[in-house]
């Protein structure tokens, strides 16, 4: 494996490529009416996905003790030594530094909102609240809410009541995919000392956590549909009908767990999609 392709192994992409979608999805909230600004729209577009990339490079490379402790995220080249980590380091904050100003050239909220997202997600979660807390990901989570808000903002210049509420539905989306992933591998997580909220407490209790939050987040993708319409809602009724049924049946059958999980990033897609095609519908 070359060391390009280590580096971009660490950058985790599926899930930049997930919030680099939800910052278009947020552009479009915010602009239902007048001009695509496409140049403000690619600048923080790429200013989200390089901050987040770097962000995800850091976040490897400071958690390679935890990695290395699980069975799940042993083999990557953070913990078998195949990336430098002061260069790695160095590469993830030049990313991050060079997504802040990309946001800047748009305007200065979104480079706020691309700022924020980075110290959420490497400081406040990597390094405070998921070795100490069983709740880092409530925290923590409002990471994947500014790469909403970028978007918001680099289309309207402030944060509007609809960019908002799916920034909202973005966070209360993380505690259902994080923790199913940490049920499922809740060895790992206890092996490796983290006191993941589903790795720490009963099964039982786990799943009925992971279905309180999936509930409360379908709630807040119905809410939006006064402000986007019948296609968004045509869009995301048969995924959010999925969603419901599966955190049922998760609450009375834990194996589902993973069902739930794998279902979780497809939702949220769905969710984008909706909204964007019901903007410029």
């Amino acid at each position: 494996m070359g060391t390009l392709r280590r580096y971009a192994s660490l950058m985790q992409f599926k899930i930049v490529s997930l919030l680099a979608f939800s910052t278009i999805a947020g552009f479009a909230i915010a602009r239902p009416y007048g001009a695509l600004l496409l140049k403000s729209l690619v600048l923080a577009t790429i200013g989200v996905i390089l901050a987040s990339a770097g962000a995800e490079v850091m976040n490897k490379l400071l958690e390679r003790d935890i990695d290395r402790k699980m069975e799940r995220t042993r083999r990557r080249p953070s913990v078998r030594g195949l990336i430098g980590v002061r260069a790695g380091l160095l590469l993830g904050l030049g990313l991050v530094g060079t997504g802040i100003v990309l946001g800047y050239l748009v305007n200065q909220l979104a480079a706020l909102m691309i700022l924020s997202g980075a110290v959420f997600y490497i400081l406040v979660y990597t390094l405070i609240l998921k070795r100490r807390s069983r709740f880092s990901v409530l925290i923590g989570g409002f990471a994947g809410s500014f790469c909403v808000w970028t978007g918001v903002a680099a289309a309207a210049g402030t944060i509007t009541v609809p960019g908002l509420i799916l920034g909202l539905l973005v966070l209360l989306w993380i505690p259902g995919h994080i923790w199913s992933l940490a049920l499922r591998h809740r060895d790992d997580y206890r092996r490796a000392g983290v006191p993941m909220f589903t790795a720490v407490e009963s099964e039982r209790t786990g799943t009925l956590t992971i279905a309180l939050f999936n509930v409360l987040m379908a709630l807040v993708t119905i809410s939006l549909v006064p402000f986007l319409g019948i296609y968004y809602a045509a869009i995301i009724v048969i995924p959010l009908l999925l969603v419901l049924y599966l955190s049922v049946k998760v609450v009375l059958d834990s194996s589902k767990v993973w069902s739930v999980f794998k279902l979780s990033s497809p939702y949220l897609a769905f969710v984008f999609i909706a909204v964007i095609v019901a903007t410029f519908a």
